[in-house]
């Protein structure tokens, strides 16, 4: 335990120089993991000890051989048995390495996973979806990268250089600082390097970010790309972005280029040193020729880990600016009120209360989509609500649902603010049925019952006029809906959600213009089922005014205020925007009948 906390002092210390997010990192996740690491470093150090054994038997053997004396066929024995355990010991490190990385990869993913799962739709307004997936793979690999294959590099330059300057030293001084001067001059060149790097780092991150969700909006949207013949428009598009990438990599290549190459110029000059120097060694006697071979090949074996210091600070930087990224997620805060508070959400249909409510986006906080709306809808009654488009039917929904958190004091449920109720409780007793439903490329079965009995759900479609549509597709239930829902019609779509949602016991049930795609008769159906759930509040939101002639109360919002409010029998015969509306669909309606006949 003490050895861990010299680690953990050790890491904070070297947060503090420039490396904050990988420090983290490494504390959360690497540590954990210590025994791991632990024996893939013994691993490493014994496979560096063995290499450093090598160059030293090489030159006891030279020297046997220069002499004329026997032996050197055994030390051309140990030679061959040393290079055999280098093998199963680097193949150990690499195992108690690697594995631990996997390992902190994974649990750093289910917890990146598990925070965006949690995170309101505020927050998805804030980041692109490609920019998230690319924190999710591209940067998840950095991370994985410093845990397993850098942090295993790091040790084993850090071990044959302290081996190899050690076994050098104890040869020659004078020729050990010969070799140093230049790789001490290489590395600080490479060090003048590094920060610019890390920031132009920063910038290609972001880039690989605009560029995955450019191709991933791209590929969503191609239908409707190709309808507009609009390719040539998107392929320039995904050019500018790919260039602009493109040239921060450039940029970084061209510093590496200039910087790191310098590291192995300086094992070229150190080799010449050695000549220049250790050969008149050799003449005068202070050094025999297999000491001087084993000098020059020491020399070779430092400077294959001091090019991979090149490789390894590009490395720790990639990382540092993906886990910089990661953890701007992680940490987000769930937007959630009710937290310390978190009343118990009532079980039956509540009475819903709005009270001067006033709400804007936080992108346009001097334009209200709602304003000023009071209106209290009874418990257990079917309400419509009405409006023409942005007047903020669909707001009000959300807001109901607390997919956005609506201001203090202007919502309550029974008398409670919807701000303090429990939000994982509250959204248990919803059933909500969005304008625009989604659908998962899986089967009918999996997007109606989220793991519910193949009875459960058959219940639910046929509750939801879904049944004879059944029927009619290749495999009923189990039929594959494509990306997004694209081989059903947009009637099917909708019903497929709504009969997720009449699936769950609900006390509020949100319906977000759901029947607008969908005939009169299945209106009708459906409309009778959610008037048959008379233990739920209702709320039905519609273009279609015949959705609306049956229920209790309509709300009507013009411009996000509440202009007019009553059954359909009082609002046709007073006038405002809701018996303009009223006539001008009853006379649609009879021009297309004529039309027809």
């Amino acid at each position: 335990m003490a050895l861990l906390r010299a680690i953990g002092r050790a890491l904070e210390h070297l947060g503090n120089r420039g490396f904050p997010h990988s420090t983290r990192f490494v504390k959360e996740y690497v540590l954990p993991l210590w025994r791991w690491y632990l024996a893939g470093t013994l691993t490493v150090l014994l496979t560096n000890w063995l290499s450093v054994l090598v160059p030293t038997l090489m030159a006891d053997a030279l020297d046997t051989m220069r002499a004329g004396e026997p032996g050197a066929a055994a030390d051309a024995l140990k030679i061959g048995v040393l290079g055999l355990s280098i093998i199963v010991v680097r193949t150990l490190s690499r195992v108690w390495f690697f594995t631990p990385g996997r390992l902190a990869e994974s649990q750093l993913r289910e917890r990146f996973f598990s925070k965006l799962v949690r995170l309101q739709p505020s927050f998805y307004a804030r980041y692109p979806t490609g920019d998230l997936l690319s924190r999710a793979t591209s940067d998840m690999s950095f991370a994985r990268a410093l845990a397993g294959f850098a942090f295993m590099q790091a040790f084993n330059v850090v071990g044959t250089l302290v081996m190899g300057v050690g076994k050098m030293l104890s040869l020659s001084p004078a020729l050990t600082l010969t070799v140093a001067v230049p790789c001490a001059v290489a590395y600080w060149g490479v060090s003048r390097a590094t920060p610019q790097l890390m920031a132009r780092q920063r910038v290609a991150q972001k880039q690989l970010g605009a560029l995955a969700d450019e191709l991933l909006s791209t590929f969503q949207g191609v239908a409707t790309v190709q309808g507009f013949c609009a390719e040539d428009q998107f392929i320039a598009r995904l050019d500018a972005k790919a260039a602009d990438l493109r040239e921060s990599n450039l940029a970084m290549t061209k510093l590496r280029v200039a910087a790191f190459p310098l590291l192995t110029v300086a094992g070229g000059v150190a080799t010449w040193g050695l000549l220049a120097f250790g050969a008149p060694a050799v003449r005068s006697g202070q050094l025999s020729a297999g000491q001087l071979a084993a000098f020059i090949a020491l020399v070779g074996f430092i400077v294959i880990p001091m090019r991979m210091l090149g490789w390894l600070l590009p490395v720790f930087q990639r990382a540092e600016a993906s886990l910089e990224r990661i953890w701007l997620v992680v940490d987000e805060a769930v937007d959630r009120p009710d937290a310390g508070i978190a009343k118990v959400p009532p079980a039956s249909g509540p009475t819903l209360t709005f009270t001067n409510l006033r709400f804007a986006f936080g992108d346009a906080p001097d334009r209200p989509v709602l304003d000023g709306v009071t209106a209290t809808i009874p418990g257990g009654s079917t309400v419509g609500v009405y409006g023409p488009v942005g007047s903020g039917k669909s707001t009000l929904l959300r807001l109901l649902s607390r997919l956005v958190n609506p201001p203090p004091g202007t919502i309550f449920v029974d008398g409670v603010d919807i701000r303090e109720l429990d939000l994982n409780l509250w959204r248990q007793q919803l059933c909500v049925v969005a304008q625009t439903p989604f659908l998962f490329s899986e089967s009918v079965q999996e997007n109606i019952g989220f793991g519910a009995s193949r009875e459960a759900v058959m219940a639910a479609a046929r509750a939801a006029a879904l049944g004879p549509d059944l029927e009619t597709l290749p495999a009923g239930l189990d039929t594959v809906v494509g990306e997004r829902g694209i081989t059903l019609s947009g009637g099917q779509r909708q019903r497929v959600a709504l009969a997720r949602g009449l699936l769950r016991p609900a006390s509020l049930v949100l319906l977000d213009d759901v029947l607008s795609a969908v005939d009169h008769k299945t209106e009708h159906e459906l409309l009778d089922t959610l008037r048959a759930r008379s233990e739920a509040t209702r709320i039905v939101v519609s273009h279609r005014m015949s959705a609306l002639v049956h229920t209790d109360l309509i709300l009507v919002l013009d411009g996000g205020r509440l202009v007019d409010q009553g059954p359909h029998a009082e609002l046709v015969l007073r006038p405002g925007p809701y018996r303009d509306a009223w006539e001008t669909q009853r006379e649609s309606e009879a021009a297309a009948a004529e039309a027809t006949a």
